[in-house]
């Protein structure tokens, strides 16, 4: 899985505290992210001289993002649990998009 820091809960969109994060939301947040991992991929495979080390660290932190969203789809996971998915991808999120 991502190295991200996990926090409790998602901020509410209205910025008024936090409330519990929907597993819906961040089934559709893994997928944003596995999204930025397959664009990077394929930047880095149409590349002049690609780097191998960092194609497979994409693939690798992909991998992973995958396994995550077929936990949120197959298994009954409790609301702690949704929660701290739902802060390290929001994280990673953010930090995919800023880079």
């Amino acid at each position: 899985m991502p190295d991200e820091p996990a926090t409790p809960a998602t901020p509410s969109p209205a910025g008024g505290g936090r409330q519990p994060a929907d597993a819906g939301a961040v089934h559709d947040l893994v997928r944003q992210v596995i999204a930025l991992y397959t664009e990077r991929i394929l930047a880095e495979r149409r590349a002049t001289a690609p780097d191998e080390t960092r194609l497979a660290q994409l693939m690798e932190h992909q991998r992973a993002c995958i396994a995550d969203q077929q936990r949120l789809r197959s298994e009954q996971l409790g609301p702690a649990e949704v929660e701290q998915i739902a802060a390290r991808y929001a994280a990673l999120h953010a930090r995919l998009t800023t880079e």
